[in-house]
C-alpha cells in the first residue's frame, strides 16, 4: 500500500497528485484524468476514465468527507485494472473523492453541512449535480457507491462484528426485485464469497428500505444495476488496513464475474443474496461490564470519536451509554469481574473517558 494510503485521514492534494503519478506510470493504455468540476469551496474534483472496452461502469468514493477506506480500495484497484487484461473490456468513469470539502474537514457532509447521499432529487449542491451529470453523459451500464461503515453494526444476534456489507438497493418502495436489483444481487453473491474469510466479523447485506433521495436507490430505480460498498470493521484495526484490501479484493471480483457474463437462476440468486446475514446497530467500540457503582454495577458504552487536528486524525473515546439495552457486545469487551479492583476512570466534560489501568487512551 502507498504510505500516504496508510491512515484513515489523508492529504487530498497528496492523493490527486499520487494518482497521476500512477496515470503516468501506464501512459501506453487507455487512461485519462480531468477536472470534473468544483466543490462548494472551490477545490477541483477530478474524474478518471479507464480503459477502451464495452462495458461501462461508474464508480464513485467519499461523497461521505469522512469515508476514506473505499478510496484508499480505489487507488489500488485502479492500479491493478490498468495492468489487467480487463482493460480493453471495460471503460471505468471513476470519481475517487466526490467530497473533498468534507474530506479536508473530516466531516460527513459537504462545506453547506448537506449529506450528499440525501441529495438525489433536489441536487441542491455543485457536487451532487457533478455525479448525476456524469450519470447522464457515461450512461453506465452499471454502478459501484463506495462508502465507509461505523463500528456500531454487528450480527443480529449480537455474536460478531461486520466487516464490510454490500446492498442492491431497492428501486421502488415495494422493494421488487427488478432486473437491475436482480442482477447486483448476482455481482454481490460471488463477492460476498470473494472476502467472507478476510476477517473475525461477518459479511453482511445492508438494509434495504428505498429512499428516493438517495443516490443509489435513485440509479437503481433508472434501470442501471447498482451495488453499494460499505467498508466497515470487525476487530482492533482502525485504520482499515485490512478492510482496504477486503473492498480491493471485492471490486477485482466484481469485475471478474461482469466479464463472464454468465446466466444465472433468478430465484437461486435472490435466496442466496437474502442468506446474507443482515446487520443490526448493536455494537460499540469498548463495553466495560459489571462496573461497581453505587451498590450495584453498572455497563459503560465507548464510542471512539475522530477528531482531525492538524492534519493528524484522533480517535477519542467518549462514554456513550450506561446499561444501554441496545448494545450487544463490542470490538473490545471488559468484564470488570475478572479485573483488579485497582482500576482508574477520568471522565471529563463531554464524557470523554480515558483509563491508564484498562488502556482507554486517545490514539492515532
Amino acid at each position: 500500500m502507498a504510505p500516504i494510503l496508510e491512515n484513515r485521514y489523508f492529504i487530498y492534494e497528496d492523493y490527486i497528485s499520487a494518482l497521476k503519478s500512477v496515470l503516468n506510470s501506464h501512459k501506453g493504455t487507455s487512461s485519462s484524468m480531468d477536472e470534473l468540476g468544483y466543490s462548494v469551496l472551490g477545490n477541483p474534483i477530478y474524474k478518471l476514465q479507464l480503459g477502451n472496452g464495452s462495458t461501462k461502469i461508474l464508480m464513485w468514493s467519499q461523497m461521505h468527507g469522512n469515508e476514506s477506506t473505499t478510496t484508499r480500495s480505489l487507488f489500488m484497484f485502479i492500479e491493478w485494472f490498468l495492468d489487467s487484461k480487463y482493460v480493453n473490456e471495460f471503460k471505468l468513469y471513476i470519481i475517487p473523492i466526490l467530497n473533498p470539502d468534507g474530506l479536508k474537514k473530516w466531516t460527513r457532509e459537504n462545506a453547506n453541512s448537506v449529506d450528499l447521499n440525501r441529495d438525489a432529487q433536489d441536487l441542491s449542491q455543485p457536487e451532487s449535480v457533478l455525479l448525476k451529470t456524469a450519470f447522464n453523459s457515461f450512461q453506465p451500464d452499471l454502478c459501484f457507491n463506495l462508502h465507509d461503515q461505523r463500528t456500531i453494526y454487528g450480527t443480529p444476534d449480537g455474536q460478531q462484528g461486520i466487516h464490510c456489507s454490500f446492498l442492491s438497493p431497492a428501486a421502488n418502495e415495494d422493494r421488487d426485485i427488478t432486473p437491475a436489483r436482480l442482477r447486483a444481487m448476482h455481482i454481490i453473491n460471488h463477492m460476498t464469497h470473494a472476502i467472507g474469510n478476510d476477517s473475525l466479523g461477518v459479511i453482511g447485506r445492508y438494509g434495504d428500505a428505498f429512499n428516493a433521495n438517495c443516490v443509489g436507490d435513485t440509479f437503481q430505480s433508472l434501470g442501471v444495476p447498482t451495488i453499494l460498498f460499505e467498508a466497515g470493521q470487525a476487530d482492533g484495526d482502525y485504520y482499515r488496513s485490512e478492510t482496504v484490501r477486503s473492498i480491493l479484493k471485492s471490486l477485482q471480483c466484481a469485475i471478474e464475474v461482469i466479464a463472464l457474463n454468465t446466466d444465472f437462476d433468478s430465484k437461486d440468486v435472490v435466496e442466496e443474496y437474502h442468506q446474507i446475514t443482515s446487520i443490526e446497530t448493536n455494537f460499540c467500540d469498548i463495553l466495560i461490564k459489571n462496573v461497581p457503582s453505587a451498590g450495584r454495577t453498572v455497563d459503560l458504552s465507548i464510542m471512539y470519536r475522530e477528531i482531525l487536528e492538524n492534519d493528524t486524525l484522533y480517535f477519542v473515546p467518549f462514554l456513550t451509554g450506561i446499561n444501554d439495552h441496545s448494545v450487544m457486545n463490542a470490538h473490545r469487551v471488559i468484564d470488570m469481574s475478572l479485573v483488579d479492583s485497582n482500576v482508574d476512570f477520568e471522565i471529563s466534560q463531554g464524557q470523554k473517558i480515558v483509563s491508564n489501568s484498562l488502556d482507554i487512551q486517545i490514539f492515532y
